[in-house]
């Protein structure tokens, strides 16, 4: 990003923390923290713009790196890890963009009528890409607008309009055009993902989420572990441990009431699945939180 981009959000964000803008949808990060790699999750469909610092972000086996050169998109809920580049000197400031599902679908629809794009990309969901000299510009006059309530109001739809569309013809973008063209795999992934995040803590039968996506189970459990990199188990695993330490750090649940709410029957076996996840027993987990939970 450049050095117009940092004076302007200087301009709007002095403090650490997360800022909500005039803007519906946008929000901008900063910390001058470093913090080592710990569990994350996104729990919406959205893109993250990163204006100074880094993140290094952890998915199994592949590794993501969004920084000033490269924005992350996450069309999907994906509990990864994640590791913050942040100093006093060069605080880490980052725009959260939520993504509008209907535009998104406006704009794919309206590609793939005109041409078909068949670039190479992984075939995870999370994906990074580079940040073009119009995205640049977009995100400058974004940050511009955001500093009136008036022009956020009249302006912002249809800049976000604008640079979704860039989002969507990015190189790396082929998982997004998959997951709005209702056939695909990737959509009915991306269906049962949506399941499993609204309905954590519901019993899940996985050949029922099989035979509603009209798939095999081995070929769903294929699928599945493509586009998340975890298993169907692995995944709702994680999704209600990321619920979990939400609920008492925020909401305030006690340990016992968190494991039935989240699905547990046994207290203790909740407690042991969340030190092992998140590396502190749940009583730890509101301290813990606040410290880390970075976006």
């Amino acid at each position: 990003m450049n050095k117009n981009i940092l004076q302007q959000v200087d301009k709007l964000v002095q403090d650490d923390g997360l800022h909500q803008t005039y803007l519906e949808g946008v929000k901008l990060f900063k910390t001058s923290t470093y913090s080592y790699r710990v569990p994350l999750l996104y729990d919406h469909f959205c893109l993250i713009l990163v204006l100074q610092g880094k993140k290094i972000g952890y998915l199994t086996n592949t590794t993501f790196h969004y920084d000033t050169k490269n924005y992350l998109v996450i069309p999907a809920s994906l509990p990864f890890e994640c590791e913050t580049i942040a100093s006093e000197g060069k605080p880490y400031i980052c725009m959260l963009i939520s993504m509008d599902k209907t535009v998104m679908y406006e704009l794919i629809t309206t590609l793939e009528k005109q041409e078909n794009n068949d670039g190479t990309t992984t075939s995870l969901a999370l994906f990074s890409d580079d940040v073009t000299l119009d995205i640049e510009d977009i995100t400058l006059r974004l940050l511009k607008i955001l500093e009136s309530k008036e022009e956020s109001n009249i302006l912002g739809k249809q800049l976000l309009r604008e640079l979704f569309y860039r989002i969507a013809i990015g190189e790396n973008s082929q998982f997004l055009h998959k997951m709005f063209l209702n056939s695909n795999t990737e959509a009915k992934i991306s269906r049962s993902l949506k399941t499993i995040h609204d309905k954590y803590n519901e019993h899940f039968d996985i050949p029922s989420l099989a035979k509603k996506e009209d798939m095999s189970v081995s070929s769903f459990h294929t699928h599945f572990k493509k586009i998340t990199s975890y298993t169907p188990l692995q995944y709702i695993k994680k999704i209600r441990l990321n619920k979990a330490r939400y609920l008492i750090a925020i909401d305030e649940y006690q340990v016992n009431e968190t494991a039935f709410e989240i699905g547990y029957e046994s207290s203790s076996q909740f407690s042991r699945d969340f030190k092992s996840y998140f590396g502190y027993p749940p009583k730890e987990a509101k301290a813990s939180f606040e410290k880390y939970s970075l976006i």
